[in-house]
């Protein structure tokens, strides 16, 4: 089952709230071809919530299956037909006719609820129960800590320019910029920090012109100025970075003091939060080392190195998918739940209460604009699988939908 529309793909791999039974009976009842007890298989499921009943009167009352799907029925069932004659040259049984009018339908009913979910997601989704809170969605804010102490809060419009006597920086349009310090002597442990909170983003070009984009509840500490050796920063969280190639000074990220990456010139993703048992790098482009001081690997573009309790773990990856983040899309490649909502948790600055932890197991792929309200997004998942979602002030609380 997909659903699409504009800003957001789903596709849910079992436990689907609209079920292949269900998916029927709705077909059924929709062309009035239902038999008594299938309505009322059909009734038991329009009364489990009020959202399907709203789901379904919705669809049983508008043109749009007149349209849009009774078109492609008649193309399909065209196609069957032309099948079977090519097949049987001249049959024409009552069998026959019965079994391609059944072959057609087949073929039809896919695209049916396609065509069903579409209409949903054109005209805003079923009216689900789901509180109605103000949770806005994430943006560019952060919160930066100059080597001299001193604590600025940014946002993406805020226009600053702060020289500490040691370096400059200069705030504009989303993006931070530490400008290379001229200063004769600067100590080493000179670190600026910058903390990205829950529902925030940010850009930053370090003084050696490397690009980095922070995600949510993340956090890098770099020094206010370069030395000779390595360019050592420490990450917690996750962040993209594109390295400025220096061939004498290679670019080392410290991950929670569990591991490290160690680059010349090159584009990758890496997800370190203290929270995750794990710790991710995805390469985009180029060569990194990834090592724990023990044991370390090489990795080359849409490869991607996890490592779990002490060990490295390699695997061959669509690098672009872990990075969509930055550009607006979270791709959920066989996500289970749980982690679906802790990364939209982080974003949209929520917490999570699982009425029935059993359904952290369900998964999902597709993709979820990064973007979009954050309503729609769980109305959008309620469709999608036996899950129930009520949000009270700040908390969302995910409870199973019985059978």
């Amino acid at each position: 089952m997909i659903v699409r529309n504009d800003h957001l793909l789903i596709v849910k791999e079992e436990r689907m709230m609209i079920n292949k039974e269900i998916e029927n009976l709705i077909i059924k009842a929709l062309f009035k071809e239902i038999t008594d007890d299938e309505q009322r298989r059909l009734d038991e499921w329009l009364n489990i919530s009020e959202g399907n009943r709203i789901f379904f009167d919705r669809l049983h009352s508008e043109r749009y299956l007149k349209g849009a799907i009774g078109d492609r029925n008649r193309e399909l069932r065209k196609e069957g037909w032309k099948r079977l004659e090519e097949r049987t040259i001249g049959k024409r049984s009552h069998k026959i006719r019965i079994f391609v009018l059944r072959v057609a339908a087949m073929l039809a009913l896919p695209l049916l609820v396609g065509g069903i979910m579409w209409y949903i997601s054109e005209r805003g989704g079923a009216d689900l129960p789901l509180a109605n809170q103000e949770i806005k969605i994430g943006g560019s804010k952060a919160v930066v800590t100059l080597s001299s102490g001193e604590q600025l809060s940014l946002f993406g419009d805020t226009i600053v320019c702060v020289n500490d006597g040691l370096a400059t920086l200069v705030n504009m349009k989303d993006t931070l910029n530490f400008m290379k310090s001229n200063h004769p002597v600067v100590a080493d442990n000179s670190y600026n920090v910058i903390q990205i909170p829950r529902g925030g983003e940010y850009k930053l070009f370090l003084s050696d012109n490397t690009e980095v984009f922070l995600n949510s509840d993340s956090e890098i500490r770099f020094p206010v100025k370069f030395g000779k050796g390595k360019r050592d920063v420490f990450l917690r969280g996750e962040a993209f970075f594109v390295v400025t190639k220096d061939a004498s000074r290679p670019f080392v990220v410290n991950a929670n003091d569990k591991m490290s990456v160690e680059v010349l010139g090159t584009q990758f993703n890496l997800q370190a939060y203290p929270d995750d048992a794990f710790v991710e790098t995805t390469l985009n482009e180029g060569a990194v080392r990834v090592f724990n001081g023990k044991q370390g690997v090489r990795l080359r573009p849409d490869e991607q190195a996890v490592y779990d309790e002490g060990k490295f773990t390699v695997r061959k990856v669509d690098a672009s998918s872990y990075s969509a983040w930055k550009e607006g899309r979270f791709m959920l490649l066989n996500h289970s739940l749980e982690n679906i909502m802790t990364r939209l948790a982080r974003w949209y600055n929520i917490d999570i209460f699982w009425e029935n932890p059993e359904v952290k197991e369900y998964h999902f792929s597709g993709e979820l604009a990064r973007y979009e309200d954050f309503t729609e997004i769980l109305r959008m998942l309620e469709l999608a699988t036996r899950v129930h979602f009520e949000v009270k002030d700040r908390t969302v609380f995910v409870r199973k939908i019985e059978e």
